[in-house]
């Protein structure tokens, strides 16, 4: 099970709503990167306050960092997925 708040989605939905009304392409956090965003990290970690800390907050990533970040690559993520259950086909 994943899950992620509704605040955190909208967050990122104001940020690339306001790149799309402005015509505007929202690149990836990672810097120095120009590729456009394709990912939501909902809790990204990364060092703040001057190497000090620790901050985690929402991230909005391209693919390539996201591999970076994850180790692999990522997973396909459909919006609605039907998985099989192990009894006989009931639809045939």
């Amino acid at each position: 099970m994943q899950y992620v708040h509704v605040d955190v989605v909208r967050y990122a939905a104001a940020i690339l709503m306001a790149g799309d009304e402005a015509g505007q392409t929202i690149f990836c956090e990672e810097q120095p990167c120009e590729e456009p965003v394709a990912y939501l990290v909902p809790n990204a970690t990364r060092s703040g306050g001057g190497g000090q800390d620790v901050e985690q907050r929402p991230a909005m990533v391209c693919r390539e960092h996201l591999e970076e970040m994850l180790g692999r690559a990522p997973e396909e993520q459909p919006i609605f997925r039907r998985l099989r259950g192990p009894g006989p086909d009931l639809q045939g």
